[in-house]
């Protein structure tokens, strides 16, 4: 018994001890492995928590509350910090209501953060490079989203004037040296842009990630065809987020923002976070009367207030819904808009004219590929980089599987923050530190390494056209006239995970290799020899296709893929293009003329004048020529280029109209589609590196 009592005290007290140790231990070090690329001799020795973190509400002119977290620097000599902004619609910080005290173990030992609150975007690394590097940072939720009080639709002017009077704000408080600097993905990288447009005079630059150039075409209907399984996964995820639901079982959980005012004052924010109670129990805005953890009534319930506001959002698939061709105009609350009021390509003038640096950071599977013509656009009035490698929308580096398959060396998170800590040494600080020496362009190429151009495309491509042959061939000569015929597959869906994912479904965590060896059974396929030489493509492939076919009107997806010398197809890009849009425009006509768009690639107005309903009645043929997403590749020796055709992506676009009504795949009609090829007809053009 005494054995029994001893060995319970010793272990009791060796909990105590731990317990104790581990609150004083300040998470993982910071450190950097970049692997030479973009390598910054300052990132070292990152002091850990070497900041103070203030919560505080901002107030907009029209009384709008921005939920604001502020962290400055504890260890620094000076008093006023050049500040780097983030403004959110992804709630600033969030929290975790129900955390076991396992998992508050397990967080304080990875994160250095028993939680329940984590801040996410920027995170811990971000967060602890920044402010000992002597930045102050600003973290906001947007009108309608996270704590911020009121109510706004996706993109809409009225947070384009908030970011704007945020950095005004920034400037004037007595920790600010009056230079602000902007970051974040996306969303995030959306605001940039637009605030950038507006020319505030402290904002000084920004780097905006993975957002593209126009908002119809990119992110609501690719070549014309709505994107399904996208906008159904956002407007959930952003409906969630933004009524501060708590869900692990979305495809990305969700979890609630930080509340910014600790009501009752008794040190814990937790409790000021409604009860999830009644009806739906991943929100609680469902609730008449909100109830609390500790039983107590908050006098004037703010959070849950705010959060109630939010419930007059305007959401993503409401204004997809209504927004059926580029020119449509949409009534958003009181204001009448246009694409030119919500598209970073017409942002473009004003950030020219503001001569503001600007460095882009973009993926080559992710879902806004205009990323390249927004850098190649601005390029000549701006200081501006561009930075393109393997990775998607999410998650936020380049998964494991392909790190694997490239041999990529080093941690591209890590890269990318070290590039943009010189970025901001350099413009924020005026630091000599070489980043202007640096190419413009940074890409990175499958099987080869990092690149650096000094323009976008490079001067180095030359564009190499491979023709539609006979036998399903593609090859660089021209052939005697003829035809393939192709069955659509309706069923046909580029899904690549468990989950059917792909690029375009951008609110998923994609993590796997994207390969169409099974995939192209169900597509009319065509590739060229076995390369005899490696073959480095780096741009915009182009697919021209003379085609008809039994129905009115098609759907055409093409893929372009590297096949090995086992027949492992491996997806390298791709484009999609409604028949109906078969139309060309000048490509400046997407911006209404305000200036060149480069680089010059097919384009298709979307305009619903410009739409053709029947394209293909009465077996006529038509012309489609489009531009596929921009990649770098390395096609090795040995291995071979394919292209894939199909007219249908099903879940992940909706299925044309016309030959599916109702978008049910049982209601298609047979159809076949006719390629018609020889001479100049129907041909790929590659983007070779000489």
């Amino acid at each position: 018994m005494k054995f029994v009592k001893y060995l319970s005290g010793t272990l009791l007290l060796v909990s105590i001890i731990s317990f104790i140790g581990l609150s004083f231990y300040p998470g993982p070090a910071i450190e950097f492995n970049t692997a030479g690329q973009f390598d910054y001799p300052v990132l070292k020795d990152i002091e850990l928590n070497a900041f103070q973190k203030q919560k505080q509400y901002v107030t907009m002119p029209d009384g709008t509350q921005i939920a604001t977290n502020i962290f400055l620097p504890t260890k620094a000599k000076m008093t006023n910090f050049p500040t780097i902004f983030v403004f959110t619609p992804y709630n600033r910080s969030m929290v975790l209501p129900d955390m076991k005290w396992y998992e508050k173990a397990g967080a304080k030992v990875f994160l250095g953060n028993w939680g329940p609150v984590f801040d996410v975007l920027p995170n811990r690394k971000t967060i602890n490079t920044l402010t000992n590097n002597g930045y102050a940072i600003v973290v906001a939720d947007m009108r309608g989203t996270g704590a911020s009080s009121n109510y706004s639709s996706a993109m809409s002017p009225a947070i384009k004037q908030d970011g704007i009077d945020m950095v005004n704000w920034i400037a004037e408080q007595t920790w600010s040296d009056g230079k602000v600097g902007m970051m974040g993905p996306s969303y995030l990288g959306w605001i940039q842009l637009a605030v950038a447009s507006e020319k505030p005079a402290a904002l000084k630059c920004i780097s905006p990630s993975i957002m593209g150039m126009d908002i119809y075409s990119e992110a609501q209907k690719q070549g014309g065809i709505l994107m399904t399984k996208w906008i159904e996964n956002f407007d959930v995820q952003l409906r969630l987020l933004n009524l501060n639901a708590s869900d692990q079982t979305n495809t990305i959980p969700v979890f609630p923002a930080e509340p910014v005012i600790d009501v009752d004052g008794d040190g814990e924010i937790v409790d000021e976070i409604p009860l999830y109670a009644n009806g739906d129990v991943t929100v609680f805005t469902d609730d008449e009367t909100p109830t609390y953890s500790d039983g107590i009534a908050r006098k004037d319930n703010q959070y849950f207030k705010h959060t109630k506001d939010h419930l007059k959002n305007i959401w993503t698939k409401e204004v997809v819904d209504k927004w059926q061709y580029r020119d449509d105009t949409m009534l958003v609350y009181e204001d009448t808009l246009t694409i030119a009021d919500v598209s970073p390509g017409f942002f473009v003038p004003g950030i020219k004219a503001s001569k503001i640096p600007v460095l882009f950071t973009g993926g080559w599977f992710d879902g806004f590929e205009g990323i390249t013509k927004m850098f190649a656009s601005i390029q000549d009035s701006n200081p501006a980089h561009l930075v393109m490698a393997p990775r998607f929308h999410v998650p936020m580096t380049i998964p494991p599987a392909y790190q694997t398959l490239f041999d990529y060396q080093g941690d591209y998170e890590d890269q990318i923050l070290s590039l943009q800590m010189r970025f901001f040494d350099h413009y924020l600080k005026g630091a000599a530190n070489g980043f202007t020496d640096i190419d413009a362009v940074q890409t990175y190429t499958p099987f080869k390494g990092w690149e650096s151009y000094k323009n976008w495309p490079p001067s180095a491509t030359d564009y190499q056209t491979y023709f539609l042959q006979a036998n399903q061939q593609l090859g660089k000569d021209t052939s005697e006239t003829g035809q393939d015929n192709y069955a659509i597959d309706f069923s046909h869906e580029s899904g690549y995970d468990a989950e059917g994912d792909n690029r375009w479904n951008m609110a998923a965590m994609t993590d796997t290799i994207m390969m169409r060896t099974q995939l192209d059974k169900k597509c009319l396929v065509y590739e060229t020899n076995t390369l005899t030489e490696a073959t480095q493509i780096t741009g915009h492939p182009i697919i021209e296709l003379a085609l008809s076919a039994n129905q009115a009107d098609a759907d055409i997806y093409v893929y372009l893929s590297d096949v090995d010398e086992n027949g492992n197809a491996y997806y390298v890009s791709e484009g999609e293009l409604r028949a109906g849009w078969h139309r060309q425009a000048p490509d400046d006509t997407q911006v209404n003329n305000l200036y060149d768009v480069k680089p010059d690639l097919p384009w298709h107005s979307f305009n619903k004048g410009d739409y053709d309903k029947n394209p293909l009645a009465n077996n006529k043929q038509i012309t489609l020529k489009f531009d596929l997403t921009p990649t770098s590749w390395l096609f090795r020796k040995g291995h071979k280029i394919r292209i894939s055709i199909a007219g249908a992506d099903y879940t992940n676009f909706e299925l044309n109209p016309t030959l599916c009504p109702d978008n049910v795949l049982e209601n298609c009609k047979e159809t076949t589609l006719t390629i018609h090829r020889g001479g100049a007809l129907s041909k790929l053009e590659l983007p070779v590196i000489n």
